[in-house]
C-alpha cells in the first residue's frame, strides 16, 4: 500500500462512497457529522483512490456568500499514516483558496489539529470568537435530529479533548 499511487479527484460522493464515510463517522467520536442525504448533496468533495480503492475525503461546504467549511474529513483506517489526509486537505484548501473563500474548520481529532496548525489559519479556542457569520451557520447546522440523535448516541463515547477552531480570511 505505501508504494501505491494516490489520485485525488474532485467529483461529488456516490451512494457507495457516502455510505462508507457514514459509516466511518458513526465510529468516531470527533464527528457528529452528515446524514446520507447531506453527503450525497455536497457539491465540492475531494475523493482520494489508491489502486481505484475509495480510500477517503474531504469535502468543501460552502455557506454564506463568501464561507466555505472544509469538513467530513476521513480517511479508511487501513491508509491513516500514509499522507494521504494531507494530499486532501491541501486539494480542499487550494480549491477554497482559488475560489476566493474564506475558510472554516473545526476539529478535536489531535493528527486534524496538527495539520491546522501548519498553516496560516488564525486558531480559535472559543466558538464565541468565530465571526458571526460562522456562529450562524454552525448553530443552524446544529439543529437537526440527525445531528442530536448522534450527539446523545455518542456521549458515552470516548472524547480525545477539546474543539479548535481554524480560520482564514480570503485575500
Amino acid at each position: 500500500m505505501q508504494n501505491s499511487k494516490v489520485k485525488i479527484i474532485n467529483k461529488p460522493l456516490i451512494k457507495s462512497e457516502a455510505k462508507i464515510i457514514l459509516n466511518e463517522i458513526r465510529q468516531s467520536p470527533n464527528i457528529t457529522g452528515y446524514s446520507l442525504h447531506e453527503l450525497l448533496n455536497l457539491k465540492t468533495v475531494f475523493k482520494a483512490y489508491v489502486d481505484d480503492n475509495f480510500v477517503g475525503v474531504c469535502a468543501n461546504f460552502d455557506f454564506e456568500a463568501n464561507w466555505t467549511e472544509l469538513s467530513a474529513f476521513i480517511i479508511s483506517p487501513k491508509f491513516r499514516g500514509q499522507g494521504i489526509g494531507k494530499k486532501l486537505f491541501s486539494a480542499s484548501w487550494a480549491d477554497a483558496i482559488s475560489r476566493k473563500k474564506n475558510i472554516f474548520i473545526v476539529s478535536r481529532n489531535p493528527v486534524m489539529i496538527k495539520i491546522l496548525e501548519e498553516t496560516d489559519l488564525k486558531i480559535l479556542s472559543s466558538f464565541w470568537q468565530l465571526p458571526l457569520a460562522v456562529i450562524i451557520h454552525e448553530l443552524i447546522f446544529s439543529i437537526s435530529w440527525y445531528r442530536v440523535k448522534e450527539f446523545i448516541r455518542k456521549l458515552s463515547m470516548k472524547k480525545p479533548g477539546r474543539f479548535v477552531f481554524g480560520i482564514k480570511m480570503a485575500a
